[in-house]
């Protein structure tokens, strides 16, 4: 299972390391990210650090990118966000997601993710463990999340809309200012 984030206490890496540490399995959770100002945090995390539960620090590259391709699920406990990269990233690879239940995470993701109450511990163990024991349903996900990428954020899309967008602000304007000088000339005469 994988985090990947700043290690702030809004992106929720406690909340996780809790609910994994309450269950049963020898699957490992990898938490990837370093800090932001935020140290004495890091140092509590660090304490919650284990055979299973391991924090990485800040991953690049190829490491990073193994850490994305072998996610059995990629897990976000996050308790505010803006657009999430981690949570893009992790549906660009195909990842399963479970993610807090928070707008900004929803809008995102739409149906292609799982979700669990934001802060609920107790429903992120519930959620965790029902995902160890169904593996269709992480496959499930992980087309899910392919397809949401294919139909949300596509370059190309997101490209052609942008401009669109940027055509019909310049159409506007021109339409405006040629509708004034037009109105001017007329109104005058």
């Amino acid at each position: 299972m994988l985090f990947v984030g700043r290690l702030t206490p809004e992106k929720g890496a406690h909340y996780l390391i809790e609910a994994f540490s309450g269950l049963e399995t020898d699957m490992k959770l990898a938490i990837a990210g370093g800090m932001s100002f935020t140290e004495g945090y890091v140092s509590e995390l660090k304490k919650l650090e284990s055979e299973r539960v391991r924090l990485l620090g800040y991953c690049y590259g190829e490491m990073l990118e193994e850490l994305w391709s072998n996610a059995y699920v990629v897990v976000l406990p996050s308790t505010m966000e803006g657009l999430s990269i981690a949570l893009l990233e992790a549906l660009s690879h195909g990842r399963c997601v479970l993610m807090s239940d928070i707008p900004e995470n929803l809008e995102v993701a739409g149906d292609c993710a799982l979700t669990f109450r934001s802060r609920d511990i107790g429903d992120l163990r519930e959620k965790l463990q029902a995902l160890l024991a169904d593996p269709e349903l992480v496959r499930r996900h992980e087309a899910l999340a392919r397809e949401r990428i294919r139909e949300h954020y596509n370059w190309v899309r997101v490209v052609d809309a942008t401009e669109a967008a940027y055509r019909e602000l310049l159409a506007g304007r021109r339409g405006g200012r040629d509708g004034g000088a037009a109105a001017g000339v007329h109104g005058g005469a």
